[in-house]
């Protein structure tokens, strides 16, 4: 008999997340055919191959044939297998070939078809002299007998490989969790736009608990592909447990070499113990991420689309350009090579991936490269019954970007359009031509490269024109909030995430009085996941004036919305959208600002602080001349400042220093309170600002507000996009500490659209305000202020 070897092994090293609930280790039968002498080789059938006496027996080609092989007896075994992986040693001289195959079945006159046995990379740690596969061949999971053939070719004469040993390690890795539950968002790298996917742990296939990783670490610089496996094998998981076994137990291994595995359909599973900066020594690749997919022909779509949000979440997370290229060590020389690369790429001995696959992996480099998400904006406050609505996005990029406009309608299902904006060029999206049936419907707009997204909203008696928001946050702060009078506010709270958080609100009002939303012996507000709430906030505090902080347990995107005036109706009253900022600080810089008639402009600074803070407010006019008023706020207070009491029919620019982090908006209300619009400053100034959309078409004014706060003077370039797609340009020159005001509709009267990006030499700091109508006519129709996005 071949001499067998079996043994009962335990897999299951596992690494990174905690399954639900740990399962019980999962055993693993094994057992070893070797085939090494004469005695082993004479039980076969050999044809044109003889047996040599060299190393108490090897095989190689008959003198004279050219090709030849050698098959061995159907071995019974005692215990069923699913799969088998070989090491074997050989020579095989230039011009020569050795093919191994293996099969399997229930019994020895039940045998299945022949599976290749392919070299890899990977080496025996006991025997690295020797050829091995790279992973297992799957075999029906009722096996009970193995069969092996070699196959001698040479179109040398006389010339043969050579054949020392094989040594077959089969496995039955049954026992196990039947199925792989508990599925868990990718963990590694900083935090990304790209929403990590979600991976079955090792414990959820493998069994058993996590094990620290307590190795070195590397920083992936690329990603290989692999292939492994066969197309047939419909329930991975007994597979994983094999290759562990192989890689770990034959082989020798540490672990793995693979971090990730992709099932054929679609499930991605954790491998190597550390995850991503788990060096793996053993493989070409240098600091790569290996990326195992399950099969041996053309991936099906399931696993080519997991294996896309993979690569795209894995090279943002670690800065990897998924087209790009870098330098690879192989064989002692630095050569460049892909980013993700095939495995053969960088081990040209190693028999994988698939040409299928190879020939995939331009298109599939182009798809990983589209699916990261460069840029992400939010929008919580969004209502197409009552309101005209757009979006719309700015490229101000070299490459074309494909952008996503993801509509969240309550009730309903999403609705999603997506369009390709060119470098430098502006897309829009009317919601209000898709739906107009519901008043909730936040918004989302995603992008492969970094875009500027804006919001317009009308409804007739007033209008918001505001850049989205860019970060969730687990704390909001807004220093403007009213109950007073006809003024009515609205907190929209919007849930990015798949899960619900809780949140409680902090009202901060003048005199220092505090009330806090739910209590604190009561259950927080509950925001349902991907879901909009709103908060009335007359219903909590009427007759107030308030600031707000905003607590969740979880990052939300919040807006407040506030209507006003006579009626205090959508369709009679002025209205006014702001997102809260999610930092505290201790500059605050407002471009606009004006008290000559018809405005009313006032400061709100809400101090959450439990000590006071010292604010100084320093007024900028167009000449460079300034004013500063100083002021103290109470710990947990609020100070208003009637702006038009300390610089009476003035325009200006604000800048508000204080000892403690605050919260600063500026409010403005014009036509006897009818209209009005409010918003926070800007943190620093910045050296490039830009605006995605504008109008001047109709009535519409639009002016672009700069303020120069640095003590140098400032040279200013606007660039403008016409709605014809057409460019044109202004600039000007402002003194140090100066304010200006650019009239756009005087120099491009009748855009429906037009976008503006700004420039300075200086650090400035640029708003822009659009009327409907003059201000001061009857005939106003409200407007909004917002600054622009900076550069970061």
């Amino acid at each position: 008999m071949h001499r067998l070897v079996v043994a009962a092994l335990m897999i299951g090293i596992a690494i990174g997340f905690a399954p639900p609930r740990a399962a019980a280790q999962a055993p693993v039968q094994s057992g070893r055919i070797v085939f090494s002498t004469q005695a082993d080789w004479q039980r076969g059938t050999r044809t044109d191959v003889q047996i040599i006496t060299n190393a108490d027996g090897e095989l190689r080609l008959e003198r004279g044939a050219s090709r030849g092989t050698f098959v061995s007896e159907p071995i019974s075994l005692t215990t069923t297998l699913n799969a088998a992986g070989v090491v074997w040693h050989a020579d095989v001289p230039p011009g020569t070939a050795l093919t191994l195959e293996i099969r399997g079945g229930p019994a020895p006159d039940q045998l299945g078809p022949w599976q290749p046995i392919t070299p890899g990379e990977l080496r025996a740690r006991s025997t690295p002299d020797a050829f091995a596969t790279e992973g297992v061949r799957p075999l029906p999971p009722d096996t009970r007998a193995l069969q092996f053939r070699a196959t001698f070719s040479s179109t040398v004469p006389n010339a043969s490989p050579v054949l020392s040993d094989v040594s077959v390690s089969y496995f039955d890795t049954s026992a196990g969790p039947p199925r792989a539950i508990g599925a868990v968002p990718a963990i590694g790298g900083p935090a990304t736009l790209t929403v990590p996917p979600r991976i079955f742990p090792r414990p959820s296939w493998a069994g058993g608990n996590p094990r620290a990783y307590r190795g070195s670490r590397l920083t992936p610089q690329g990603i290989v592909i692999h292939q492994v496996g066969a197309d047939a094998p419909d329930d991975p998981l007994p597979f994983l447990r094999a290759l562990a076994a192989f890689h770990e137990q034959t082989l020798g291994l540490s672990d793995t070499v693979y971090h990730y595995i992709i099932g054929r359909d679609g499930a991605i599973f954790e491998g190597r113990s550390g995850g991503p900066t788990a060096p793996v020594a053993e493989l070409s690749g240098g600091a790569a991420v290996h990326i195992a997919l399950i099969g041996e022909g053309a991936p099906p779509a399931a696993q080519l689309d997991a294996l896309r949000s993979l690569l795209a979440w894995l090279c943002e997370a670690y800065r990897i350009e998924p087209t790009g290229q870098r330098v690879i060590t192989l064989n002692g020389s630095n050569v460049v090579g892909p980013t993700i690369a095939a495995h053969s790429d960088l081990a040209p001995s190693a028999g994988d991936p698939s040409n299928a696959l190879r020939d995939a992996l331009p298109q599939i480099r182009q798809s990983a490269s589209a699916a990261i998400v460069r840029s992400r904006w939010f929008f919580a406050e969004g209502n197409p019954r009552d309101y005209e609505e757009r979006l719309a996005v700015l490229n101000p990029g070299s490459t074309p970007a494909n952008v996503r406009f993801i509509i969240v309608r309550q009730p309903g299902v999403e609705v999603i359009r997506e369009t390709t904006v060119a470098p430098g060029a502006r897309a829009s999206l009317v919601i209000n031509q898709i739906f107009n049936d519901t008043p909730d419907a936040p918004a989302i707009i995603e992008a492969n490269a970094p875009i500027i997204a804006e919001r317009f909203m009308n409804f007739g008696a007033d209008l918001s024109v505001q850049p989205g928001i860019t970060r969730p946050s687990r704390v909001w702060y807004f220093a403007e909030g009213s109950t007073e009078g006809d003024k009515r506010t609205f907190l929209v709270l919007f849930n990015p995430q798949s899960e619900p958080v809780g949140v409680r609100v902090l009202l901060i009002t003048n005199d220092g009085t505090t009330f806090v939303y739910p209590p604190f012996d009561s259950e927080p507000v509950t925001l349902l996941p991907q879901q909009r709430t709103v908060i009335v906030m007359g219903d909590l505090l009427p007759n107030a004036s308030f600031g707000m902080r905003v607590t969740a347990s979880q990052p939300i995107i919040a807006e407040r919305t506030m209507i006003f005036g006579p009626g205090s109706t959508l369709t009679s009253g002025g209205m006014h959208i702001s997102p809260g900022v999610t930092e505290l600080s201790r500059e605050w810089y407002f471009a606009e600002g004006t008290t000559a008639p018809p405005f009313q402009m006032s400061l709100l600074i809400v101090n959450p602080n439990g000590d006071r803070a010292n604010v100084t407010v320093r007024f900028l006019t167009p000449d460079g001349t300034s004013l500063a008023r100083r002021y103290a706020i109470p710990p947990l207070a609020r100070l208003s400042i009637d702006v038009n009491e300390v610089v009476p029919e003035l325009g200006v620019a604000t800048t508000i220093v204080s000892d403690r982090p605050v919260a600063a908006e500026r409010a403005l209300y014009w036509r006897n309170g009818a209209a009005g619009t409010a918003g926070p400053g800007v943190m620093a100034p910045a050296y490039t600002w830009r605006f995605a959309d504008g109008r001047t078409s109709g009535d519409y004014q639009q002016y672009l507000l700069i303020s120069n706060p640095s003590r140098s003077q400032a040279r200013i370039e606007v660039a403008f996009i016409l709605a014809d797609g057409s460019r044109a340009s202004r600039s000007v020159v402002m003194p140090a500490g100066s304010r200006y005001t650019m009239a756009v509709h005087e120099l491009f009267p009748d855009q429906t659209t037009i976008s503006a990006t700004v420039r300075a030499t200086q650090p400035v700091v640029v708003e822009r305000s659009i009327y409907a109508g003059p201000p001061a006519a009857a005939s106003n129709r409200g407007g909004e202020t917002s600054p622009g996005v900076p550069d970061d």
